[in-house]
Parts: structure tokens; C-alpha cells; sequence
């Protein structure tokens, strides 16, 4: 088929490869010692057809583009360009300043492409992965690091292959994440370190499972990625604090050594310890050094020398550091977390509490915890949208009508007005009822939450709504005995709209069930204490006969007439003297007195 038609059948997409140094890149010289060349690995690389497809026809006329060959099951061809780093480094001459020379390039050509690969030493890889990992926030594209342990120049070379997997990864693939590929594995960046100094699987992350192999096929294990579900941008952390120190300790280390690495101006220190954090607790000298230095706001991170498992606090070696102030490092890489403590060390927005607290965080998933960093309503909304990969109006209006509910009854439990409001802003509507017709204003009277009640009346909830039990928040806040909020309602427009008959029969079920407090709720409601049911008697009447000593002189104050008759004729009197109940006889007397010296005319008859 003609290169041309190929074109219309094929996307593609766009991959900046950043050359900073390392094996993959060398030649050898007159006496057959690798070392790195300017301006050789782009003009070479394109004789290689397996890198190089000269006669594809693309779209673009910039020449400095290589395009890769069509490869089966990859929805895009990708075009690439080189751009190379001056001076070439060997990865064990790098630094926070190469990291932040790195970050800048993605970050200043992040809107152009589509991906970024990075060819890099092997040596200290890892910690270029890890630093990436989060100096480049918020980040949407794949940035896959990768080098070799053999020139690409040479015969037999592990180089073409990561490089050439590398490109069709961060062209092909949605992986928001600074990524490693080495040894046909794709591993997150922070979990990434180098096992072994002559083999092709140099790099693994021995704490966490690939994110996905290239073999015949490449294969992706999505729900091993990590996704920021957030709405904010690309932005670029340049910054890394340089006051950090990797401290391994030994059988027999030395309090001056463990001195020289926290005094000042030592802001954050890696405790590499024995096992599952252990550390010679017997020596109280060190524990004092500790101790001293968390005072002077220093952080202590506590991980593992071993190159797989975590930090626990099992034995009494490790729960006592955890005493002292020690951070856990759970089961962070070194790389990791020197990195990670150089980054938080640098965002001056944080106290050194909330410094504690985040290093606490799996910020990139740079290790195995039960805390995650807390993402907002909003920002989860988003991101399901975008891994589902929903973009129209109607696609995002259906999402949100099965996540608002859920998104705001939850704010209402929390009481948390400020996420409402934001809600709210972002498209949510309050006064929206569920399956069972009840609203958000339901739930927060039902559970007392006051400045959530009255932020909701703020917004314009209707008051007086009724669900499937023709209950409103009235009655929800009437439940709760929640006087504040019932009055809050009432001086709002609530009404207690229940017929007259239907509250006497509540009136009634509580006065036998002897619920003064509710009683009182309902009368605070607006209820009529004195209303009679079918049969013509009072919550008073019931009361007097049940010889409810404390609910008869509840009611009692309420009625300007207690001797209201029933339908057969009988007052409350008559019912406690049928029952002789003294003592209700005596209240009643006692209100007969009252009446009496208000009105003269008044008896009991």
C-alpha cells in the first residue's frame, strides 16, 4: 500500500525525546572506551529503519520530526524529535540541577506534544524518575524514563529496545505518570530502583507490580495507574530543597556521624534502618540526637535498607522511633523518599506540621499506605469524566445526575458548607430530592446539622417539600427534638401543614408513649396541643387516664380549658376519677386554682 494512503489511514502523535547522557547514547572511541558525542545519537538514529521511517509522508514539513514505523495494534504513528542536554552527562554526575534542567524542558514544551522520553544512565535513574515524579504536578501525559546497558550504537544492544517501546508508550498509551521503561517492564517512576549493575533488568520496583510489560504485545494493567483526579492544570515545581541527607545506619555507627548528618543547615534526613524500620534503641545517645533534631523542626523519615518490604512498627526497635517524632516511611524507595522529602522541604504554603502530614501522603504512589492525598468532589468528578473519556454536555449532565446526589448528601453529613458551596458553583443543585423525594434540607435536620440548615435555606431549598412519607425537614428536625433548627425553619417560612386529626392521633401516640420532649417539639412546631381526635379527646384526656403524673402537667399549662368534653360527654377530670388516680385529681385541682384567680367564673363541674 503507498506510503501516502497510509498517511489518511493513520494518526499521529507527537513525543519529545530529551537526551541527557548515559550508556544508550555513547560511541566508542580510538581505544574502544564509551563516552558520550554531541550531535550524534539524532543524525545516526535515523539509519536505523526500525527508528527511522523515511517514507512515510506526514503532514507536517518539519524535518527535525522522525517518524517511527507502523506498528500492529498502535492506534497512532509517532513522530519525534531530539533535543540534547549540553554538557552530555553520565547519570552518576547528576543532581537537583540536572532534575530541575529536565523538568524545565517538559514543562516549556508540555503543550506541543503529546509525551516525553528521556534517555538517561542508569545509575541514578531512579532518582531522576522520582524527583520528576513530583516536580511535574498535575501532570496529564506520559513522561517515560529510559537508557541502557549497552550502547545503541552497538551490535548487540538493550538500547533500541527500550527506546523504540519507550516512544510507542508515551505516544500510544493515556498514563499520567513519570514512568520507567527497562527490561520489557513499564514501572512507576517513584517505585522504581536499580537491582543490578550488568543485566538487562537493571531497574524494578521490587514494592509494587508493573504497570505493564512489553512483550509480543504491550500490555497495560489499567488499574494499577495512577490517576490525579483533579481539575487543576499542568504546572512545573522547579524548586528542590538541597538541605536533605540519606543516613543508613550500621551495627556500630558512631554518634559523630549521626551528629554531622542532622546538624545545621539539614532540614529533612532518610533514616535507612535494619528490617521493618529497626534501630539500636539501646543507645540512648542517638535517640537524643533524634530527638533533638525533630525539635529543631528537622524531618526524619524512617524506611527500610531492604530492597522490598515496609516499615512497621512490630517490633520495639521501630515503635520507638515512631516516639521519638520519626516519620514512617512505609515502603518507599530511597530514591523516593529523598526525593519526596526535598520536594515537600521546598513548598513554603506549608508549616512543618502540615510538612509531616503530607510526607505522610501517597502524593504519586510512591508508596503502599491506608492515606492518600484527599482530592475535592469536584476534582473526583472530573476525573472519572476524563478516564471515561466523556466529553459532550449531555454525556457530563447524565454523570452528574447519578454523582451530585451522593457528592452532596455526603458534604451534608461532614457539615461541610464550604464543599456545598462549591458544589453548588460547579452545577450541583441543592433543592434536588432522591428516589424517596427527600432532599439535602431533609437530611441535614435529620442529623442536627445546623449551619448546614441554614446555609441550605440560604440557597433557596424550598422548606415545606414533602417526600414519599409525606415528611418535610420539619418534621425531621421535630424527630430530633433540634429546637435551634426548628425554630430556624419556622422564622423561614416552614409550616407544620398536617391536618388536625392527624395530629392529634401524634399528639396522642405520644402522650401514651409519655414522650414529653417531643411533645414539646412538636408544640415548638407550631402543633396545637389542645386538638381531639375523631372521638372528641385530647392528648389531656389520654394522659389523665393513663395516670401520667409528668405528662398531665406538661399539658397542663397549655390548655386554657381543661375541661374540654369528649364525645361521650367526659372531661380529662372524669377519667382520672374513673381510674382514681389522686395525684392527677390534685394537678387538676392546682390548674382550677390558677384558672379560678384569673377568671372567678371559672369551675369544674
Amino acid at each position: 500500500m503507498p506510503a501516502e494512503k497510509c498517511t489518511c489511514l493513520k494518526k499521529e502523535a507527537r513525543v519529545h525525546v530529551i537526551y541527557v547522557g548515559g550508556t544508550i547514547g555513547m560511541i566508542r572511541d580510538e581505544s574502544g572506551v564509551l563516552r558520550p558525542e554531541h550531535n550524534v545519537l539524532a543524525k545516526r538514529i535515523c539509519d536505523f529503519p526500525s527508528c527511522h521511517d523515511r517514507n512515510y509522508i506526514r503532514k507536517t514539513d518539519d524535518e527535525s520530526l522522525m517518524v517511527l514505523p507502523a506498528v500492529a495494534g498502535a492506534p497512532y504513528r509517532v513522530l519525534y524529535d531530539i533535543v540534547e542536554f549540553c554538557p552530555l552527562l553520565d547519570s552518576s554526575c547528576m543532581g537537583i540541577c540536572e532534575w530541575q534542567r529536565m523538568a524545565n524542558e517538559v514543562g516549556k514544551t508540555y503543550k506541543t506534544y503529546d509525551g516525553f522520553v528521556i534517555l538517561h544512565g542508569t545509575d541514578t535513574l531512579a532518582y531522576s524518575a522520582s524527583a520528576l515524579a513530583f516536580m511535574l504536578e498535575n501532570l496529564s501525559k506520559p513522561v517515560v524514563l529510559t537508557g541502557a546497558q549497552i550502547s545503541i550504537f552497538e551490535a548487540r544492544s538493550d538500547g533500541r529496545e527500550n527506546l523504540l517501546s519507550s516512544l510507542l508508550i508515551a505516544g500510544n498509551y493515556n498514563i499520567p505518570e513519570v514512568l520507567v521503561f527497562f527490561g520489557n517492564k513499564i514501572l512507576r517512576g517513584c517505585r522504581s530502583t536499580k537491582l543490578h549493575s550488568d543485566s538487562f533488568h537493571a531497574l524494578d520496583s521490587p514494592n509494587m507490580v508493573p504497570l505493564g510489560r512489553a512483550g509480543v504485545n504491550i500490555e497495560i494493567n489499567s488499574r494499577q495507574i495512577f490517576r490525579p483526579c483533579n481539575t487543576k492544570p499542568f504546572s512545573l515545581h522547579s524548586v528542590l530543597d538541597k538541605n536533605v541527607a540519606l543516613l543508613r545506619i550500621y551495627p556500630g555507627i558512631s554518634l559523630n556521624i549521626v551528629q554531622a548528618f542532622l546538624k545545621e543547615p539539614i532540614k529533612g534526613v532518610v533514616l535507612q534502618t535494619f528490617g521493618s524500620g529497626n534501630f539500636p534503641v539501646n543507645r540512648e545517645e542517638l535517640l537524643d540526637e533524634l530527638r533533638a533534631a525533630i525539635a529543631r523542626n528537622v524531618i526524619i523519615v524512617n524506611i527500610t535498607q531492604c530492597s522490598s518490604g515496609m516499615v512497621t512498627n512490630t517490633y520495639e526497635t521501630s515503635q520507638q522511633l515512631l516516639d521519638v517524632g520519626v516519620i514512617p516511611g512505609h515502603d518507599m524507595t530511597q530514591e523516593a523518599a529523598f526525593t519526596k522529602l526535598a520536594y515537600v522541604l521546598s513548598k513554603p504554603e506549608l508549616d512543618v506540621i502540615n510538612k509531616k502530614k503530607v510526607m505522610l501522603l501517597s502524593l504519586r504512589g510512591e508508596m503502599t499506605t491506608n492515606k492518600v492525598a484527599k482530592i475535592n468532589d469536584i476534582d473526583l468528578i472530573e476525573g472519572v469524566a476524563r478516564t471515561l473519556h466523556m466529553s459532550t454536555a449531555l454525556e457530563r449532565k447524565q454523570m452528574c445526575s447519578t454523582f451530585y446526589p451522593a457528592l452532596v448528601a455526603a458534604a451534608v453529613t461532614e457539615g461541610d458548607v464550604q464543599k456545598l458551596g462549591d458544589l453548588k458553583q460547579y452545577g450541583a443543585n441543592l433543592c434536588d430530592t432522591n428516589c424517596d423525594g427527600r432532599s439535602a434540607l431533609h437530611l441535614a435536620c435529620f442529623l442536627g446539622k445546623a449551619n448546614v440548615v441554614c446555609f441550605l435555606i440560604t440557597a433557596g431549598c424550598p422548606l415545606n417539600v414533602h417526600d414519599r412519607f409525606n415528611r418535610t425537614p420539619l418534621h425531621e428536625a421535630i424527630d430530633t427534638d433540634n429546637h435551634d433548627i426548628i425554630q430556624a425553619l419556622l422564622r423561614n417560612g416552614a409550616k407544620l401543614n398536617d391536618q388536625p386529626l392527624v395530629q392529634a392521633e401524634l399528639l396522642r401516640a405520644l402522650t401514651e408513649r409519655g414522650k414529653i420532649k417531643r411533645l414539646e417539639s412538636f408544640r415548638v412546631a407550631g402543633a396545637n396541643l389542645t386538638l381531639a381526635d375523631r372521638t372528641g379527646r385530647t392528648a389531656l384526656h389520654y394522659a389523665c387516664q393513663l395516670g401520667n403524673h409528668e405528662v398531665v402537667e406538661y399539658l397542663l399549662p397549655h390548655y386554657d380549658n381543661p375541661y374540654i368534653k369528649d364525645e361521650l360527654g367526659m372531661a380529662p377530670i372524669d377519667y382520672a376519677k374513673a381510674a382514681n388516680h389522686a395525684h392527677i385529681l390534685t394537678l387538676l385541682r392546682f390548674r382550677e386554682n390558677e384558672l379560678v384567680n384569673q377568671d372567678p367564673c371559672t369551675c369544674i363541674k
